[in-house]
């Protein structure tokens, strides 16, 4: 399997809407807290949830899309024999020179054949082309299966958000920038 990774055009997003965009939710991540202070020691632990259901983590739509292209710094699609089958969306907010992936999505059909890992490996590369120092994705605790694959492409839990059920990672790709003070 061939896979293409290109910027994404209009003609993109009838295919990119149609994604199967489901994941299980039979794990979440937890972060427990032990000790007693000031010597804390905080671990974090995959938990099985009693009732294991499957949710979809975007709504997309033609007007999404197109509303997303034109604030995205980035906007990736990945292509398969000529259908978009992925699609990589990241944004570099004024006050950090870090980018957000704000959305990394692969057709469930075709997870696991590298249609993710190379969208992620042209990101890096885009970062560091103009100077930024990290990259920076915000998975649900509940989707394992997104937390370990940002893990096998080293990035690391910055926190947990227990209560919005959001884990944050990020990967350094480049040094820190800074501006001379005057």
């Amino acid at each position: 399997m061939s896979i293409i990774v290109r910027a994404a055009v209009e003609a993109d997003f009838p295919a990119l809407c149609g994604f199967d965009l489901t994941y299980p939710t039979s794990r979440y991540l937890l972060i427990e807290r032990s000790g007693a202070a000031p010597e804390h020691t905080f671990t974090l632990r995959w938990r099985q949830r009693e009732s294991p259901d499957a949710i979809a983590y975007a709504h997309y739509s033609p007007q999404w899309f197109a509303t997303a292209r034109a604030k995205a710094d980035l906007f990736l699609v990945a292509e398969v024999d000529g259908a978009a089958v992925g699609l990589l969306i990241a944004v570099v907010p004024s006050w950090t020179d870090a980018a957000e992936i704000t959305d990394l999505a692969v057709h469930r059909a075709v997870r696991r054949f590298g249609a993710g890992k190379s969208l992620m490996e042209a990101a890096p590369a885009w970062a560091r082309d103009r100077r930024h120092r990290a990259l920076w994705v915000e998975p649900r605790a509940d989707n394992a299966e997104g937390i370990e694959f940002y893990l096998r492409l080293g990035f690391r839990v910055s926190s947990l958000n227990a209560d919005w059920q959001i884990v944050y990672m990020h990967r350094d790709v480049g040094p820190r920038h800074t501006t001379p003070s005057g």
